[in-house]
């Protein structure tokens, strides 16, 4: 017999699964580090920005500002609020820190101008566009904000109750910004406060935090991976390779032998008091045993497990829809059974719904029997993702049974109430091609001791349930 040649060694797969181990020991710890670094920089943002807008709100005459706004003139406090801004921004190294107005003209929304905490650079018209005029109090700027914004920053000037924090993309750079609304002593909203600080510093900062992270969790997994190979090496590798060795010549000897008494497997002298000298001595012993028996057993086990096999995929595939995957009527009738045995002991406590699709000869005559096999699937999908813990049984064409029971059955007006909306949210959906617009009658029936016998009778009452709602949903349709 020939001798097969192995192009990877053990040592080689111990080595390559060190090295992945390694690999994903560094991108762990850089992405976990990363984002608690993150966070941590996040939140000393919110509360740096948080301490900006409590402070230029406590600073700020809400009623003077408003009277400002008003009358499109600046006060005495106006002034100072502005000199107030600027420091500020300065102060907390700010982007930018504004207050504006949203306002609503004629059915049109727009942004009217308060006033900016300028920078010195501002101020001089060295860090300003030549082309875009610095806006002053009552100038509407909505034409440099995205349209879409507008309403937004309406709704949200009247409703908005706590500051909110948000990041923000632009061609400039990522930046962290708060709004909040300044409001009268009475709620009446006054102004918007925006502010906002530049993420830069926060990237750069992540970088290097990660870089050093990175490099200090390969150090230590290349040490790690190192004094494993070693450890290994001594340990499993080398007695393994004896055992081989001593499998490998048995192989030899035995190939073509009729002689059970060369059936031996040489003892490879294993001493490492360990599992592997255990399973050292049970190889030596189990040659010893089989010697006689080994091909019977074999053959007797493989036959066994593939009958086994074979049949586990006959029992399953005669409980099983073909077109659905769910179970079908064969399923149904034994658990059914079941739910009467239940019921004989009066420990029955159950619910039935039946489901029975709509225009789904519509979908096959108008469109192909595909498309309405698609229109069945859909619909399954739904029952099945709704009462995602009850069996779901495909009894019909176009009827399917749901058993309520445990979870479900205590949750069935919610979960119910959840598909008929899913429906109809799907009818309305104009998008969706007609196969993805499911609907369906729905009929439920909860076991009553009082008047159901058999689980067949709960079957029926929700039977009769659902040509009822179909009833309802065609005279609804007619009107």
């Amino acid at each position: 017999m020939m001798k097969k040649n192995y192009e990877n060694s053990l040592k080689f797969h111990i080595i390559l699964v060190c090295m992945l181990i390694i690999v994903f020991l560094c991108l762990v710890l850089s992405v976990v580090s990363f984002y608690i670094f993150r966070t941590s920089m996040m939140d000393m943002y919110t509360k740096r920005l948080e301490d900006v807008v409590n402070l230029t709100i406590d600073r700020i005459d809400a009623e003077d500002l408003d009277k400002c706004i008003e009358t499109k003139q600046k006060s005495e406090k106006f002034e100072e609020m502005t000199v107030f801004l600027e420091q500020e921004r300065k102060w907390s190294r700010l982007d930018y820190i504004v207050l504006t107005k949203a306002v609503k003209v004629d059915d049109k929304y727009d942004l009217m101008q308060v006033v900016s905490g300028l920078s010195e650079g501002e101020k001089t018209g060295a860090d300003l566009n030549p082309d875009i005029p610095m806006p002053d109090l009552g100038d509407l700027i909505g034409q440099f904000f995205n349209p879409d914004d507008l309403p937004r920053l309406y709704e949200e000037q009247n409703t908005l109750k706590e500051p909110i924090y948000k990041i923000e993309h632009s061609d400039f750079g990522d930046e962290y910004g708060a709004e909040a609304i300044i409001r009268t002593s009475d709620g009446k909203p006054v102004a918007i406060l925006s502010t906002g600080v530049s993420l830069a510093e926060v990237d750069q900062a992540l970088k290097e935090y990660v870089m050093v992270i990175a490099l200090f969790a390969l150090i230590l997994a290349i040490i790690f991976a190192a004094i494993m190979v070693f450890w290994l090496q001594r340990r499993v590798i080398d007695p393994l390779q004896k055992i081989e060795k001593s499998a490998s010549d048995f192989a030899k000897r035995s190939h073509l032998q009729k002689d059970p008494s060369m059936l031996v497997l040489e003892d490879p002298g294993i001493h490492t008091g360990d599992e592997l000298e255990s399973l050292s001595d049970t190889i030596v012993s189990m040659s010893k045993d089989m010697q006689n028996y080994v091909e019977e057993i074999i053959v007797s086990a493989n036959k066994i497990d593939n009958m086994a096999l074979e049949m586990t995929k006959v029992n399953d595939f005669a409980l099983r829809d073909a077109l659905t995957g769910v179970k079908n009527k064969a399923a149904y009738d034994k658990t059914e059974v079941r739910l009467n045995s239940d019921i004989i002991t009066q420990t029955a406590k159950f619910g039935m719904i039946m489901v029975d699709i709509n225009y789904l000869k519509r979908i096959n005559d108008t469109f192909g029997h595909e498309c309405g096999d698609l229109y069945i699937k859909n619909m399954c999908k739904l029952i099945c993702d709704t009462f995602e813990h009850s069996p779901v049984f495909r009894i019909g064409g176009d009827e399917f049974v749901v058993l309520l029971e445990n979870r479900d059955f205590e949750h069935r007006d919610m979960l119910i109430a959840k598909m008929k909306s899913r429906m109809e949210e799907l009818q309305n959906d104009k998008e969706l091609q007609p196969w993805e617009r499911i609907s369906a009658a729905i009929g439920v029936a909860i076991y009553d001791d009082n008047i159901d016998e058999t689980a067949y009778s709960v079957l029926k009452r929700a039977d009769r349930e659902m040509y009822e709602n179909k009833k309802q949903m065609k005279a609804v349709r007619q009107r």
